[in-house]
């Protein structure tokens, strides 16, 4: 009898040792809330304690901690409050708060993504569009990257980071330097095709893109193509041509596709184009529009005149140093009607051009694909493909 007495007061040391101390507080947690005073911070970024005592906000190192069961003790020179002791005030596998003299810190368990499987966490991961002024993409992958892409007039701007997934809360968390989206957001309603999200008192609709993850390359051999040659040989079509029927031609239409590596999609514009042709001047002028919002801007203009692209071969496109024919009967379907095209592959230095030449409509072309190296490394792949023709 005593000797059992014994042994269940000693096990019951021993339950107290285990589970009286606490768990040390390594791993990654997201500092999501601060309260100092009567203010109150959301910043919303991981901090990464280390078993070795260091703590470090993207692998930079800025503060120590030492834990002591409930209390942990915090050094630094680079950020003021992560100094003094702190009482873990609560520490489970989800939530930690750290409670001290100058702050109260609370924490959430930064997940890994890949671990999650929740309905709401599979329709994030893709790519977006968000509605807007100007067009945005923002993608979330699985392995916790984002990456938001403005598309600007003069240039694109990507911004990529890391992001967060909060499901207790139904909630992301953008960890990147973006203007929108930043810190958490909200899930206010989410499918496969569309998003709401609520970011700062802001509500964010998306849209979810469709992505290519590989495109069909030109892929020239510029060694294969024939050396310049002086003419128009075995092209549909020539000056003579353009001057009796571009007169006819008033506006054409074109969906113009411009392929984005880094979200991998396309975006999408409408471009309008009027045909201007003054027979007493010999001159044709291409104004092309950028249809956004029911305004037309300015896009390119392209003029041929007595001297202007006068020997241009494929007017009103750019013309090509070297080229090959590669079909002269390609089908191009308009509605329901079907247009015979002379496709060519061609290129102007180290850019690639593919033409679709609208065999019986001079000066027309049914579908051009443009690439190039491009800036920054980022190649360009751009296709215009020809969706209605307005005659006088």
């Amino acid at each position: 009898m005593k000797q059992k007495f014994f042994l269940n007061l000693f096990y019951s040391f021993i339950t107290i040792q285990v589970y009286g101390q606490t768990k040390p507080v390594t791993g990654n947690w997201l500092l999501t809330l601060i309260e100092t005073g009567q203010k109150t911070d959301q910043p919303y970024i991981i901090n990464h304690f280390d078993a070795n005592g260091d703590i470090s906000i993207y692998s930079t190192k800025i503060a120590e901690f030492t834990q002591r069961n409930q209390t942990i003790d915090f050094k630094s020179e680079r950020v003021k409050f992560y100094n003094g002791r702190f009482h873990i005030l609560k520490h489970t596998p989800k939530d930690l708060i750290l409670g001290g003299d100058s702050a109260t810190f609370y924490y959430k368990r930064a997940y890994n993504p890949k671990q999650q499987n929740n309905p709401v966490y599979q329709n994030l991961i893709g790519t977006w569009l968000m509605h807007g002024t100007r067009p945005t993409y923002v993608k979330f992958e699985e392995d916790g990257r984002f990456i938001m892409l403005n598309l600007e007039e003069e240039m694109n701007v990507t911004t990529k980071g890391s992001w967060l997934f909060i499901p207790d809360e139904k909630a992301f968390v953008v960890l990147a330097d973006v203007d929108v989206l930043r810190r958490k957001d909200s899930i206010l309603n989410i499918n496969k095709e569309y998003m709401e999200v609520l970011n700062k008192g802001i509500q964010y609709q998306l849209e979810k893109q469709p992505e290519v993850s590989s495109i069909k390359h030109l892929q020239i051999d510029e060694d294969s193509l024939p050396e310049p040659t002086e003419g128009q040989p075995d092209l549909p079509w020539n000056d003579d041509d353009l001057w009796m029927f571009l007169p006819k031609l008033k506006n054409l239409h074109y969906k113009r596709f411009v392929y984005h590596p880094e979200v991998k999609v396309f975006s999408e514009d409408d471009i309008s184009v009027d045909v201007l042709v003054n027979p007493d001047k010999q001159s044709i002028k291409f104004n092309s529009y950028k249809e956004m919002d029911e305004e037309r801007i300015p896009f390119i203009t392209r003029t041929k005149g007595p001297l202007m692209e006068s020997y241009n071969r494929f007017f009103p496109q750019k013309d090509l140093d070297r080229y090959r024919i590669i079909d002269r009967k390609r089908p191009w379907k308009i509605g329901d009607k079907t247009f015979e095209c002379t496709v060519i592959n061609g290129i102007i230095g180290d850019e690639q051009y593919q033409y679709w030449m609208i065999n019986n409509l001079p000066g027309v072309f049914a579908k051009i694909i443009h690439e190039a190296p491009g800036l920054m490394d980022e190649p360009v792949y751009i296709k215009y493909e020809l969706d209605n023709i307005n005659k006088r």
